[in-house]
């Protein structure tokens, strides 16, 4: 009888074995600023807080919307740090490159901007389209008028839908929100000028 329970268990330790991937890949987020736009922030001063998450979206494996309801995390495929970190780091870069200056301290700055991911995912749901999706629920605060709260949303199709693919979808979503982002602090900045 032992020889085989001790079968079985061989045999069961071998199929998980086989199912495993034989590598785990770990991606970034590099969305880039085109370097040929204009600079729409050149004078705007703004301090940016560290960017937070809504959970399951602030851990590193990527996160598919299969259902209405159900989602799940992949174990072997996601990125190389936090994506909480990437996005901040982005943000800051895109920002900069927007010509705005970036203030340490949130007292000295003209405009103040929280950014909470609260979409990052890849929809996989029946009927839809397989696309990254990446949304931000962002608070901008202005010296010269109200707090506003306001979410920005960017979607890019998936193709193919594998690691790499998901990568390039996911940086082409979060690019699209952080243009978005840039023009509305052009605008609000214009708008300030009046």
């Amino acid at each position: 009888m032992r020889p085989l329970l001790l079968l079985v268990v061989v045999l069961l330790l071998g199929g998980c074995a086989a199912s495993r991937p034989a590598a785990e890949f770990s991606y970034v987020l590099n969305a880039e600023r085109p370097a040929k736009a204009a600079m729409m922030l050149a004078g705007a001063t703004v301090y940016l807080a560290p960017v937070t998450a809504d959970e399951p979206y602030g851990q590193r494996g990527f996160v598919y919307r299969e259902t209405a309801q159900r989602f799940a995390v992949d174990p072997y495929r996601g990125y190389l740090v936090p994506p909480t970190r990437q996005i901040d780091s982005r943000l800051n870069a895109w920002l900069g490159a927007a010509g705005a200056t970036l203030a340490a301290d949130r007292h000295k700055a003209r405009y103040t901007l929280d950014a909470r991911v609260s979409a990052l995912y890849v929809d996989l749901r029946p009927g839809q389209p397989g696309e990254a999706v990446v949304t931000l629920r962002l608070t901008l605060g202005d010296t010269g008028a109200a707090t506003r709260q306001f979410s920005i949303d960017g979607r890019a199709p998936v193709a193919p839908m594998n690691g790499d693919g998901i990568a390039a979808a996911t940086n082409a979503a979060l690019a699209d929100v952080l243009s978005q982002l840039e023009a509305t602090l052009a605008s609000e900045s214009r708008a300030a000028l009046r």
